[in-house]
């Protein structure tokens, strides 16, 4: 993992500490960056909003960062979409 990666990871879990959850990377490699729920935020429903909302805009802003998935969340990219209009270019 880049310092970069490592850095936005630490961004998104300022943020998420206030739930009592946060992110982990999984896999990092040329196809993308693969990141894991942890904490309370493991059974959260909102998982989906949060990534599509949070975790991949700030993630995807990493140079070379190209693809974000995150393990047992689908965002669609019609929502995905969707929620960066809403949201501006920095998430949550």
């Amino acid at each position: 993992m880049t310092d970069a990666l490592a850095g936005a990871v630490a961004a998104v879990n300022r943020r998420l500490a206030a739930h009592a959850g946060a992110v982990e990377v999984t896999a990092a490699g040329e196809d993308g960056v693969t990141v894991r729920f942890t904490g309370m935020c493991t059974g959260c429903a909102f998982r989906p909003t949060t990534f599509g909302a949070l975790v991949a805009p700030l993630l995807s802003a990493v140079p070379g960062v190209r693809e974000m998935r995150a393990e047992g969340v689908r965002v669609s990219p019609h929502a995905a979409r969707r929620m960066a209009a809403l949201l501006g270019p920095e998430g949550a």
